[in-house]
């Protein structure tokens, strides 16, 4: 009976040690991150979204000058502004869009963060675990990379064209533009949204801002599109309700 006890044990054993084997090289499960999807809005309703640091924006000498002869649509003739989104129909570009006081919808997934705004409908993707690509072109919202730090989604944004303004004030910026950005829950909620701006032609300094959204009952996002429509209205076709008039 000895040697069958000693055959049982030693099967048992191997056993184990082959069941040790295969649960070490097992790949780990993915860490739980937390879903920053919804739709949010910020609470303030218009102009609350806007650039407001701490320390006010640190202009270089030469961005001074230039923002002296920029005319907001707010503190100017509708009809004199420089605003590009308003005199050329531009799109707001990033991070204007961002300041916007429609909802915007964010969807998360394992590669990719969609940002996606009722205003104008425009989005962008903000691309997980992924580096710049280096032949990418400029464009309004920029090349958007990210990663988790714990609860916290790290966007590094650059290559966005200089066209468009930082918010409704006339700040403008340089495609030099590159902003890190910080996406956490502070309650489930309250999304909090960190940025730090560093544009070497603009800004004396780096700056950061900080906007807090809350969350929207339901996802549902609007269709809506601003139009230059009426700026050639001479030239417009007449319709079938202008028929025999």
């Amino acid at each position: 009976m000895r040697p069958r006890r000693l055959l049982i044990v030693t099967a048992g054993l191997l056993a184990a040690a082959v069941t040790g084997c295969v649960q070490e090289d097992a790949p780990l499960a993915p860490a739980r991150r937390p879903d920053i999807s919804g739709t949010w809005v910020h609470p303030d309703g218009p102009g609350g979204g806007g650039l407001r640091p701490a320390g006010g924006i640190p202009l270089t000498p030469w961005a001074i000058e230039r923002m002296k002869a920029e005319k907001p649509t707010a503190s100017s003739d509708f009809r004199e502004t420089t605003d590009p989104a308003v005199l050329y129909a531009d799109p707001n570009g990033y991070p204007r869009i961002q300041q916007h006081p429609m909802k915007f919808k964010l969807v998360q997934t394992d590669d990719y963060v969609y940002h996606l705004w009722e205003y104008n409908q425009n989005w962008r993707q903000i691309a997980i675990n992924q580096e710049h690509s280096p032949d990418a072109p400029l464009t309004w919202y920029g090349n958007a990379v990210g990663k988790w730090d714990g609860d916290t989604l790290v966007v590094d944004t650059v290559g966005i064209n200089e066209r468009s303004w930082l918010d409704t004030a006339g700040h403008e910026h340089s495609d030099k533009l590159h902003m890190t950005e910080r996406f956490r829950l502070a309650d489930a909620n309250t999304l909090e949204h960190v940025v730090t701006y560093d544009d070497p032609v603009f800004f004396v300094k780096p700056f950061t801002t900080r906007r807090l959204f809350k969350r929207q009952v339901g996802d549902r996002i609007l269709d809506h599109s601003c139009l230059e429509n009426e700026k050639d209205s001479a030239l417009l076709v007449p319709t079938i309700g202008d028929a025999g008039r």
